[in-house]
């Protein structure tokens, strides 16, 4: 039980020590992996449609 016990001491010690985000960071983040992921998306929506196309007029 004592090993337990100081397992969780430990995490608690380094939790303390992480430097964890204000609100306003967290929510620039956010919407910034948004946005990123969106635009990612249709970037590979487009590459696939000019893929899909080619492809479908060499096929045919």
């Amino acid at each position: 039980m004592a090993k337990l016990s100081g397992v969780f001491d430990g995490v608690v010690n380094e939790f303390k020590k992480v430097a964890w985000p204000t609100q306003k960071e967290l929510i620039d983040n956010t919407i910034i992996v948004i946005v990123f992921s969106i635009i990612l998306s249709v970037f590979i929506f487009g590459v696939d449609q000019v893929y899909s196309t080619a492809l479908e007029f060499i096929y045919k």
